[in-house]
């Protein structure tokens, strides 16, 4: 089953998991996994958020342009727009991370 998923950053995944220990919940494996797909899920959709909401205005126009017009999509297409796009994708991605786990940890 787990080689029908998509590639998963290891990153996400061990600050995930992090996230689960420090919230100190029993949890057992199984019901680990599915915190830990529920947790990246929501990583990567607010990730995505974020990383739409940081591009300058032209590129958002041309994204949402793209996003709306299904047969054009295109993985490269994407990535072009996003790699000269986020002036500073790292920070994006930290910024979503502080603020997953706080929305996280508060949820206990």
């Amino acid at each position: 089953v787990m080689s029908m998923e998509k590639p998963r950053n290891p990153f996400i995944l061990n600050f995930c998991e992090a996230l689960i220990e420090k919230r100190g919940v029993e949890l057992s494996e199984e019901q680990k996994e599915k915190e830990l797909d529920r947790m990246y899920n929501l990583y990567e959709t607010m990730l995505g958020r974020r990383m739409v909401e940081a591009l300058p205005d032209d590129k958002k126009a041309q994204y949402l342009q793209i996003t709306r017009d299904l047969d054009q999509l295109s993985f490269e297409k994407i990535g072009e727009i996003f790699a000269d796009g986020v002036p500073d994708a790292e920070a994006v991605m930290k910024e979503t991370l502080e603020e997953f786990s706080d929305i996280y940890l508060k949820n206990r």
